[in-house]
């Protein structure tokens, strides 16, 4: 049975680092499984002072090493030879790994490429030179985002780290947990005030150290003691998760590799255990999962890391199709990336009108273009109009959008006195006025582009867009109208 109140204070607040709760469950799944994690965020966020206190906490032998400036004799101390010439002994500085618990590796995206090959083993294989480190439990990481190749220097869109390289990729695939930390703009105001009255009055003492430590120390034994039942219970539903999720990472360009399946496998697991201990029993595993990818793709550490509505998104399709496995024809359309397609699909396959409206509704809501959104709804309401009775929801969102391309009306507008909307408008009435005498198809061009003057062609260009529309007439069938 769970102990549902271990704590009176979240599990990061014990160590009084604010704006970290969201994180909770994956630092005490990171430490309940011994796992390497890494922390990447600007400067200043808290990620030294993270695992400095909860290495205090768990009362471990505590190496910091600022990767950039490390040598690997730093590491492991002079190699001499032994006694009988044939082999090396290694005479050590109070600074090296061989009996430490927990290594932090600060700056690695800083460290030289030769040195980050030498780690590899240390923070997969707990060795050094083929030799088990015995003690270590805990090898955990920290880098400033790297910069892209066609990095700015202008202040204003945030902190550049020109010296923070990629790490190698198959360094950053020995970390099942890749964690994005908090930055200020990422906090609430009680968060901001109280990290500044830490400033103006610590309130990190010795008997408030002691109370964390406690507590933490009962948290991940706690943790521990769960996995294994997580696994019983849920192992099958994670199981299929991961052969989803792979596949629907595959084709939005976030190819994982084998182990990485492994570790997020293993990573759900330990989070479910870390929430049902955190926050109740009955946590849905679902939501395990998604934390288990918002911070566990490498892909999270490289130069333009995908956005987390990206990897949301990816989630909620698996989701979808994990919870429909038994439908063969639903799992066909869900495993499709584009949502677009996934109308196609269904109506291909004799949907319901309700499944084929949700499908609808959510194609709709994910195209972020306003002009190919009512694009879009035009072709599928031609498409749909004869042959579907959509939901009530579904054909007011279609209306909405391709009213006024499919019912024009008469109206008028003052030109304002930006330059740019005079240049669209002379382009677009040139257009238009050559095509006037046409009907169809041409027709529905034209009113298509001249519903979307001014305001959609002020931030898309208006000829791309009608091409777009063109293309996505076709792809529901619409040759006439």
């Amino acid at each position: 049975m769970i102990e549902e109140n271990i704590s009176a204070k979240p599990f990061s607040a014990l160590l009084d680092i604010e704006g970290w709760t969201h994180l909770d469950p994956v630092l005490l799944a990171a430490l309940a499984t011994d796992a390497p994690l890494l922390l990447i965020g600007p400067h200043g966020t808290g990620k030294t002072l993270l695992v400095e206190r909860l290495a205090a906490a768990l009362d471990n032998e505590f190496r910091h090493y600022n990767a950039s400036l490390l040598n690997y004799d730093d590491l492991v101390g002079v190699p001499m030879p032994d006694e009988t010439g044939q082999s090396l002994r290694f005479i050590t500085t109070p600074g090296a790994i061989w009996n430490t618990e927990f290594v932090f590796f600060d700056e690695i995206s800083r460290c030289r490429p030769d040195l980050q090959n030498k780690l590899f083993p240390i923070i997969h294989e707990r060795k050094v030179v083929g030799i088990h480190l015995q003690n270590l439990r805990y090898r955990w990481a920290a880098m400033n985002p790297p910069s892209p190749d066609d990095a700015s220097f202008d202040p204003n869109i945030g902190d550049l780290y020109l010296g923070s390289e990629p790490l190698d990729p198959a360094l950053t695939d020995r970390f099942p947990f890749v964690v994005t930390v908090p930055t200020w703009n990422d906090l609430n105001e009680h968060d901001r005030r109280q990290i500044v009255k830490q400033n103006l009055m610590p309130i990190y003492t010795n008997r408030t150290h002691k109370q964390g430590a406690d507590a933490i120390q009962s948290l991940v034994a706690a943790c521990q003691g769960q996995i294994a039942n997580v696994k019983e219970e849920h192992g099958d539903w994670i199981t299929e998760y991961i052969l989803v999720v792979m596949d629907v990472m595959e084709k939005a360009n976030l190819r994982q590799s084998p182990r990485r399946a492994r570790m997020l496998a293993y990573c759900i697991t330990a989070i479910h255990a870390a929430r049902q201990v955190l926050e109740h029993p009955n946590v849905a595993i679902e939501i395990s999962a998604e934390l288990a990818l918002l911070n566990g793709l490498p892909q999270i550490a490289t130069e333009v890391p995908p956005p987390p509505s990206k990897i949301i998104a990816i989630h909620r399709q698996t989701h979808e199709i994990v919870s429909k496995l038994d439908d063969e024809d639903w799992r066909t359309v869900l495993r499709e990336p584009d949502a677009v397609q996934r109308v196609i699909i269904a109506d291909d396959l004799d949907f319901s009108d309700d499944d084929l409206s949700q499908l609808i509704t959510q194609a709709l809501s994910e195209i972020k273009s306003e002009s190919r959104r009512a694009g879009l709804a035009t072709a599928m309401f031609l498409a749909f109009q004869q042959h579907r009775t959509l939901t009530p929801a579904a054909w007011e969102a279609l209306i909405a959008l391709a009213g006024d391309i499919l019912s024009p009306c008469v109206q008028r507008s003052t030109l304002s006195a930006h330059p740019s909307d005079r240049k669209t408008w002379a382009d677009v009435e040139k257009w238009v006025l050559r095509r006037r005498k046409q009907k169809g198809m041409a027709r529905l061009e034209s009113n298509f582009v001249l519903a979307g003057f001014p305001k959609r062609w002020r931030q898309e260009n208006w000829q791309e867009a009608r091409q777009q529309f063109v293309a996505d007439l076709r792809l529901f069938g619409i040759r006439e109208v």
